[in-house]
């Protein structure tokens, strides 16, 4: 009984023995080395500025927005003056423009209302992509001839 249970482990060990060697062979790492393992240790937190930061967006003559800690070269250019509290929220709120009078306030979207299957929908419908294929066959042919 004991010679058996000798044969069972010393077969167990060299299976084992075998599959880890495959696994390095394959992929180049001892599947039970330590560098496979998770690391457990806590991140480390960043470290906040004190005190208010001042910043200035302004978009140039070409209509690129610009981020600063200084005022823009071109004087003729204005900026918005910003103060960034490093310590309270990083995305501030958008201001609300004001609404004109006699706007309203609901978006106007599409009008669904009706039969949208009408004849002359599916043939407008048909008409559109029509033009848009023609439109690409010439972008290719151009892009072709260049």
């Amino acid at each position: 009984m004991k010679k058996l249970i000798f044969k069972c482990v010393v077969v167990v060990v060299l299976a084992l023995g075998a599959s880890n060697y495959m696994m390095y062979i394959m992929t180049g790492k001892l599947p039970f080395s330590t560098e496979s393992l998770p690391s457990f240790s806590s991140p480390s937190l960043p470290t906040f500025a004190e005190g208010k930061t001042t910043a200035y967006k302004w978009t140039d003559a070409n209509g690129v927005v610009h981020y600063s800690s200084e005022p823009p070269p071109n004087p003729a250019e204005s900026a918005v003056k910003m103060e960034v509290d490093p310590n309270v929220n990083l995305i501030q709120g958008i201001k609300e423009e004001p609404t004109i009078a006699g706007e309203t306030d609901t978006p106007q979207g599409p009008d669904f209302s009706g039969n949208i299957y009408s004849p002359e929908k599916v043939k407008k419908l048909v008409d559109d992509a029509k033009a848009v294929q023609q439109q690409m066959n010439e972008r290719t042919k151009s892009l072709e001839g260049i």
